[in-house]
């Protein structure tokens, strides 16, 4: 695996694993920083994949998960739920950092914590599946 590439996996790991943690050890929940970095470990995944891919015109410097889908699309195939995915995960990048802006509930935690890692999966097997290739 390339450094860059790796670089962006284990950024994204390393958000992941934080939300985990905030998730099983804090209360009460910080419900906005959890969600918060779950957007952050589906953006830094996905744009793992971008810089395996070659991005063209570099890293896009947005926080929209699904037009960052939309720049593999045709490398690599991509289920729908990912992108219901995006899209429920892609205010968490912006709009929690703000006081106020957002109501959110523990299932929405739940959700992010899920969704993030499901994409999280998907791009590691993918890569894994890639890097066996790049060995053979």
């Amino acid at each position: 695996m390339m450094q860059e590439v790796r670089n962006w996996y284990e950024m994204a790991a390393m958000d992941l694993g934080v939300a985990r943690h905030l998730d099983r050890t804090y209360y009460p929940k910080p419900l906005e920083i959890i969600c918060y970095h779950c957007q952050q470990s589906a953006e830094k995944v996905i744009k793992a994949l971008i810089v395996y891919y070659g991005a063209e015109g570099g890293i896009p410097k947005l926080h929209d998960l699904s037009f960052l889908l939309n720049q593999i699309k045709n490398k690599v195939p991509i289920e729908d739920k990912f992108y219901d995915y995006a899209d429920a995960l892609s205010p968490y990048g912006v709009a929690v950092r703000y006081p106020n802006e957002m109501y959110l509930e523990e299932r929405h935690a739940r959700e992010a914590l899920q969704y993030a890692g499901e994409i999280f999966q998907w791009v590691k097997e993918i890569l894994e599946e890639k890097s066996a290739d790049d060995s053979e």
